[in-house]
């Protein structure tokens, strides 16, 4: 009594080829009529600047985009959506401060396969700030990186970026007022060894101002700290008259300083200088006064024995 369906399941199973098949060839059918009509649709389409005279630069950036509303059969608008080979180009040799007419210039400034037109474009109107181009040579300002340390170590010196400046080129109007460029922030913690690093430049304004460089690496020397003493610093007394004399209470001072122990190995006496300006002494009330103290970058300076040194003036 179970033949009938059997026969059934079986005749449906020879059928489902059939009826997909059949489905398939009335969608196809469907489709090509569908998409063979005439449509419209809207794209973003990049802006493109061409052959810019090397003597100007923009003030201002031109959008990266502009939207285009296209006409074209429907399978010419699919594949334009799938192959993006669209472009809206601008001959910078034409180009001149003021307004650009974009819908005036469609037909000039967009190449389009044949059967595609191109029907109006946002926004209508381009504002363009044109000025003379020129390069500027400025400092790099490392200000925003933040470095902390393990107890116990610190700086063996200061920390370097290499190259320590950038040549910027652009519109003379937005370079007259940069006179530094900046790194991107960064922050090292816990450090006990030390770091080289690639780091990229602030990419602010970078659709008008080109970089000589778009990294610079940084440096920072990392190392053990110790405490050392450095004794028997003279000291010397600048711009004294020729009729005056100085007589100091001490003539040398040792100096405590604190760095890498490294570098700290490298260093000695002779790296120190100690001065007193004669006008320094004039200006001074109390009898006493502090030298000041020239030493190696990267060296903390923790105190001076004396701290102050006596002096008579003599005529």
């Amino acid at each position: 009594m179970f033949s009938r369906p059997t026969r059934f399941t079986g005749l449906m199973k020879k059928r489902y080829p059939v009826l997909l098949g059949s489905f398939l060839v009335a969608a196809l059918f469907w489709f090509s009529v569908t998409m063979s009509g005439s449509f419209r649709s809207r794209f973003d389409v990049p802006l493109i600047v061409t052959n810019m005279s090397e003597d100007i630069a923009l003030v201002k950036p031109l959008p990266k985009t502009i939207e285009v509303l296209l006409q074209a059969r429907g399978w010419q608008l699919l594949f334009l959506t799938a192959g993006k080979q669209l472009a809206y180009e601008i001959q910078g040799s034409r180009l001149r401060s003021g307004v650009i007419q974009t819908n005036k210039a469609l037909a000039e400034n967009m190449v389009l396969p044949e059967g595609v037109s191109a029907i109006h474009a946002y926004p209508e109107t381009l504002f363009v700030q044109l000025d003379r181009y020129i390069t500027k040579k400025v400092p790099l300002n490392s200000s925003m990186i933040v470095v902390s340390f393990k107890e116990g170590f610190g700086l063996t010196h200061g920390v370097t970026i290499n190259p320590d400046s950038v040549i910027l080129r652009g519109a003379e109007r937005i370079l007259r007022g940069i006179n530094e460029w900046s790194v991107s922030p960064r922050i090292y913690e816990d450090l006990a060894t030390e770091v080289k690093d690639d780091i990229p430049l602030v990419d602010s304004l970078r659709d008008i101002i080109s970089f000589s460089a778009r990294k610079v690496t940084l440096h920072i020397p990392t190392e053990q700290q110790a405490d050392m003493s450095f004794p028997g610093i003279r000291v010397s007394i600048l711009d004294v008259p020729g009729d005056r004399e100085v007589l100091l209470g001490q003539q040398e001072i040792t100096v405590f300083v604190r760095g890498g122990v490294d570098y700290l190995s490298s260093i000695n006496e002779a790296d120190f200088v100690a001065e007193i300006h004669f006008d320094d002494i004039v200006a001074d009330t109390s009898g006493s006064i502090i030298p000041t103290l020239h030493f190696p970058v990267g060296l903390q300076l923790l105190k001076t024995e004396p701290a102050q040194i006596r002096y008579t003036i003599r005529r």
